[in-house]
């Protein structure tokens, strides 16, 4: 496995690669240990995925084509592809994710598996909110919002 540190607007990401995959991404600022914080070799994958990060920051285009290896359970599997179907711009709630997966009563299990997410950003745990309220984020504070207003300004959608 591989990893690299990405300068975005919402903050310094590492990025883990593994087989062309991005298996990981977090917050350099929440990262465990000065270890982990360090730069890390890159491997042939990451100038593609910084490329596509760069069009997605800049509002030329969503991060969607960018291959993600997930790893938890066949529930969690389920919720994160339903995200990835959000359309750049667009929110569903817990519920409405938990419906379209065939689980309707599953909203706070949904909550639970966004807060769990691995691969923020890319899968984009940050289309899923409250029905009253943005609610809920593991990432750097504000940044959920920021992303939000970023998609709906580039994505057509109106504030």
């Amino acid at each position: 496995m591989s990893e690299f540190v990405y300068d975005s607007p919402i903050g310094p990401l590492i990025i883990s690669i593994y087989d062309g995959k991005v298996v990981a991404l977090k917050w350099k600022s929440m990262a465990l240990s000065e270890k982990k914080v360090k730069e890390y070799p890159a491997d042939s994958y990451a100038d593609e995925i910084s490329s596509k990060l760069d069009s997605y920051f800049s509002g030329k285009t969503d991060s969607t084509g960018i291959k993600v290896r997930m790893h938890g359970t066949a529930f969690q599997k389920k919720v994160w592809k339903s995200l990835m179907r959000i359309p750049l711009g667009e929110t569903r709630t817990y519920s409405d994710v938990a419906s379209t997966i065939g689980k309707p009563r599953a909203h706070r299990a949904v909550g639970s598996v966004c807060a769990r997410n691995r691969i923020p950003v890319i899968i984009p745990c940050h289309r899923a909110v409250g029905k009253n309220d943005v609610l809920g984020w593991s990432g750097n504070p504000g940044a959920k919002e920021w992303l939000l207003e970023h998609e709906k300004k580039n994505s057509g959608v109106s504030v």
